[in-house]
């Protein structure tokens, strides 16, 4: 009984120590979600600043082309969908697109800050050397 509480109570142990390493690969995994974090914001931002300006130009051209007569009810519903549509993309691709690239640049610093401290001793002076 006593030895199967031991053998529990190590298993645990190391399987939190091995949870916690900072592995290269790990930092890969997160790098790489991170990247594509930013893609995906910088793609939301484009497409939304592309249907907000599409949407005011033609907004704009459908109050001025008609003269005297008011445009279509369903031209200037559509026109500002796809104004609201924009601002909405805008609005989610923005923070995707700075958050991503924020954290990418701190992975990275983390990254080769882990890789320094594998070859430094304890004190961060010379080089560590394993047998």
């Amino acid at each position: 009984m006593k030895t199967s509480i031991l053998v529990l109570v190590l298993s645990i142990f190391t399987i939190s120590v091995n949870a916690q390493s900072k592995n290269s690969l790990v930092f890969g995994d997160v790098l790489l979600k991170y990247r594509n974090m930013e893609r995906t914001g910088t793609i939301f931002t484009v497409v939304g600043g592309v249907a907000l300006f599409t949407g005011n130009i033609l907004y704009w051209k459908s109050y001025n082309n008609h003269g005297n007569t008011d445009p279509s009810e369903n031209k200037v519903k559509t026109y500002s969908y796809v104004i609201l549509g924009g601002l909405g993309l805008m609005a989610v691709g923005i923070p995707l697109w700075a958050i991503g690239k924020s954290r990418e640049r701190h992975i990275r610093i983390e990254a080769e800050l882990v890789k320094f401290k594998g070859f430094a001793s304890a004190d961060g002076v010379g080089i560590k050397i394993n047998f």
